[in-house]
């Protein structure tokens, strides 16, 4: 692995000191029950607040330190070159209520970090797609082209100002950046009174239309919402309506005169996303995102870090150091995200997901449609996010995922070490067959070897290793779990089953 410090995230390690909600402790009754303390929960909560409803929002670990305080922080319109994809499958006035709703969600979220007085860092930010090559630049043209029809006044610009040689860039003016850990839990903290709850390290076990029980108690509602990355458990079935994929991200200090101004990301291969941070000393921090690469592959994962920290030296002057971190996304089978009722209108759950690495204006955004949906008013983007949609459209890249997740269920991607009573033989991460299961090996914080099931406990795939966060992840849906087995996020909500490693014990591995 490069020599930036593992298992570490900017956003969350920086952020500000925030209330610490308690953890659901009895039986308590709102409006509306929401699972997921992201931007669509904490977004989700404060308009029905706003609205006189009462709202019981329940997080599974810290509010805002999920997958919302793990992205890049671009809250932007402009989704790379979504639209001219949008428009070839769907229409063009699919890519403009797409294009709509996402300009909303830009504003709703300046709109509550004003209201709400969210020191979170907030700031405009011109959005760029830039080319390197010459043959990109025809594709930048194209989504202007469709930008405008969509309604977002897109212009193509010469230098965009990035470090390096580009043949073209895509410039949408005066979106949004910000602090994204800061902003949920600052949105959150001002959820609770009046009936309305926030709890933390309260996991949802089990649920229905109109309640969600974790270990410590149970919200009855008459709505229930699953804002959680992806649905958990069997719900929808959005896991085989949508394919994980990781990104590799880093934050490090650097030289303000070679950070660039905007927010970028490449119009092509190999991916990239840049964008500046002012740290709390005043220091100017570039986030960078490289190459995606499946769940459960350190290979993948490690060349991603490579290359990222390559270019981050070549072109910004990176020393080494700083912060690095992995985040995830889904992508939906036809390009276009869930969000609504899960199974049939007013008659079951109600999600959001499918963002494919664009979740905080879809995510606020989604926050309105489902806030719009519990009241049963009128929304205009509802049809076309519909959750229980089912479409034809990318059903052939949908196959391919498909099979390569049949290929992880039968054999995994996992490293054998069959030497068992060797203790010197194994390091944490590294894949043990006992008894005929698969177990995964990890120390403790004593630096004991310890060891758990490594079969997911969503649907059986087999996981691997993740050395940057510490997790063992789920290539075939997304499940991510500590390195102890503890559930990180799901679809799965049972963690993995410890097994016995008496041999190594014994030995005093």
């Amino acid at each position: 692995m490069p020599d930036t410090p593992q298992d570490r995230c900017f956003w969350t390690e920086t952020a500000r000191p925030a209330p610490h909600h308690p953890a659901l402790s009895g039986d308590v009754t709102a409006d509306v029950a929401i699972i997921g303390g992201g931007i669509v929960g904490a977004v989700t909560a404060r308009l029905l607040k706003d609205r006189g409803l009462t709202v019981a929002l329940v997080e599974a670990g810290r509010i805002g330190h999920g997958v919302t305080g793990r992205s890049t922080a671009k809250v932007t319109a402009q989704h790379a070159l979504f639209l001219q994809r949008i428009e070839d499958q769907h229409g063009a006035d699919a890519a403009r209520t797409y294009a709509e709703a996402n300009r909303a969600g830009v504003a709703l979220v300046g709109e509550l970090a004003g209201r709400h007085g969210l020191a979170c860092d907030l700031e405009p930010a011109d959005s760029y797609v830039y080319a390197t090559r010459a043959e990109e630049a025809d594709r930048l043209e194209a989504e202007r082209a469709a930008a405008l029809r969509a309604g977002l006044a897109m212009e193509l610009v010469a230098d965009p100002g990035l470090p390096f040689p580009v043949t073209a860039a895509l410039r949408l003016p005066v979106q949004l950046q910000f602090q994204p850990a800061d902003f949920v839990a600052g949105l959150a903290a001002t959820i609770p009174g009046d009936g309305s709850f926030v709890f933390e390290h309260s996991r949802a076990t089990d649920w229905d239309k109109d309640r969600v029980e974790t270990d410590g108690g149970t919200i009855a509602a008459r709505h229930v919402v699953m804002a959680t990355h992806l649905p958990l458990g069997q719900v929808g079935m959005f896991y085989a309506h949508t394919h994980p994929h990781m990104h590799a991200v880093m934050a490090a200090t650097v030289d303000e005169a070679r950070a660039p101004a905007g927010m970028y990301i490449t119009a092509g291969e190999p991916k990239r996303s840049i964008r500046r941070h002012r740290g709390a000393s005043g220091e100017t921090v570039l986030i960078l995102t490289g190459p995606t690469f499946k769940h459960g592959r350190p290979e993948d994962e490690e060349a991603a870090f490579g290359e990222l920290e390559a270019f981050a030296r070549e072109h910004f002057g990176y020393s080494g150091g700083g912060w690095r971190w992995s985040n995830e996304d889904y992508g939906p089978r036809d390009g276009l995200p869930y969000v609504g009722w899960a199974g049939g209108e007013g008659d079951s759950l109600l999600v959001a997901t499918g963002f494919d690495a664009w979740g905080l204006s879809n995510g606020a955004a989604a926050g309105r449609i489902v806030a719009d949906l519990c009241q049963e008013r009128e929304n205009g983007w509802a049809k076309l996010f519909d959750a229980s949609r089912h479409s034809l459209k990318g059903l052939g890249k949908f196959a391919k995922d498909q099979a390569e997740v049949a290929s992880d269920l039968i054999g995994g991607h996992l490293r054998s070490y069959p030497d068992l009573e060797s203790a010197g033989a194994l390091a944490e991460g590294d894949v043990v067959e006992i008894d005929g299961s698969k177990a995964g090996i990890y120390r403790d914080d004593g630096g004991r070897l310890r060891a758990v099931s490594v079969a997911c406990t969503h649907m059986g795939c087999a996981m691997g290793w993740n050395p940057v966060d510490r997790t063992w992840d789920c290539p075939c849906h997304g499940s991510r779990f500590a390195a102890d087995g503890k559930v990180v996020h799901g679809p799965a909500v049972t963690p993995l089953e410890p097994v016995a490693l008496s041999e190594l014990e014994e030995a005093g591995a």
